[in-house]
């Protein structure tokens, strides 16, 4: 049976094959909406679904009051993951109470969506207008980066960036968006996220430092987004995108969601966005974090004070848990003497 992360990666590859590299569009591409919460998509979801800005399942586009056009078939497809598994008990009182049982590995799935093209009977009014949340320079003020003149990179070990003046690039987009990538490997710092591929030492070229390159031009990416930017057309589009279809290949099938996931995590530090940290959205983003109000069963009595208190310290662990699972390990060289990411 083809995996969920098989698929995705599928999916990336087919883009890029047919010459299209889905974390450089315009800034409206890459903010895909659902229509029934409003909510951005995010994560690897905002690649799925680049393209169209607004989406919802079959149902929840017959509740906006649409319907999907006959003869069409869903054409995105929505990653989510769950953490827990649902069971009815009786606690001390005889009363039946809903549990949620936290799962030793993450169940990862995926839903089908249509696009509003895809619809009859609803309108772009109906739904809203996407706009921008904040500047490139308000952005990289609020995080105040020590950045020295030179070529575009990251020196993990005195945690500094280098970026050449804007007047050095063709346009301003080009200059964001190579700011945004090497603010994004920023970010990995141990002060900061800890990753991995920034604070651990790792061999330039490796299926890891890939990882956390790929998680840079995806983070670029989504900040690009955020701030209104179009992501430029790379200056050798056709040598880049040999050489993301040679690793992705090359990688896991994992790799493609997990820079994803870790891409999103430095997006949402960056502009402050951590109340819309996962990868959820719509009713799949309100199943998931109703789980994280039940009461998650840890081996204790049901119905005591204790019981309370402890599991309220094991849902604050639990949550950690999760979000470190969902922005899994990624690579890139982080200690004096490794090159500079880049």
């Amino acid at each position: 049976m083809v995996s969920v992360y098989e698929v995705v990666r599928d999916r990336i590859l087919s883009s890029l094959e047919a010459g299209t590299v889905p974390w450089r569009q315009t800034w409206q591409s890459l903010s895909p909406m659902n229509i029934a919460t409003g909510k951005p998509y995010q994560g690897i979801n905002r690649l799925l679904l680049s393209g169209h800005t607004w989406w919802g399942t079959y149902n929840q586009i017959r509740r906006a009051g649409g319907h999907v056009r006959r003869g069409e078939k869903a054409s995105g497809m929505v990653v989510f993951w769950s953490c827990f598994d649902t069971e009815k008990v009786l606690n001390e009182n005889g009363e039946q109470v809903t549990v949620a049982l936290h799962r030793d590995r993450p169940l990862v799935r995926y839903y089908k969506v249509f696009n509003l093209s895809q619809c009859e009977c609803i309108e772009v009014e109906q739904v809203g207008e996407v706009r921008p949340i904040i500047t490139c320079e308000d952005l990289i003020a609020r995080n105040r980066p020590q950045v020295d003149p030179g070529e575009p990179a990251y020196f993990p070990s005195i945690d500094r960036i280098t970026m050449p003046a804007l007047e050095r690039f063709s346009f301003p987009e080009a200059y964001y968006a190579a700011f945004f990538h090497e603010l994004t490997h920023w970010t990995g710092h141990a002060s900061r996220l800890n990753r991995p591929g920034i604070t651990e030492s790792i061999r330039f070229g490796s299926e890891r430092y890939s990882r956390e390159e790929l998680t840079a031009e995806m983070g670029a990416a989504f900040l690009c987004a955020l701030t209104g930017t179009d992501v430029p057309v790379a200056e050798n589009q056709v040598a880049y995108i040999v050489g993301w279809l040679r690793q992705i290949r090359n990688g896991s099938a994992a790799d493609v969601i997990r820079a994803a996931a870790d891409a999103q995590r430095a997006a949402d530090f960056l502009t402050g966005g951590g109340e819309e940290a996962s990868s959820f959205s719509g009713d799949a983003a309100r199943a998931g974090w109703d789980f994280l109000l039940l009461v998650v069963v840890t081996g204790y009595r049901l119905g005591s004070s204790q019981c309370l208190i402890d599991l309220t310290h094991s849902l604050v662990r639990c949550t950690c848990l999760v979000t470190a699972a969902l922005h899994l390990l990624l690579a890139s060289p982080a200690v004096p003497g490794m090159p500079a990411t880049r």
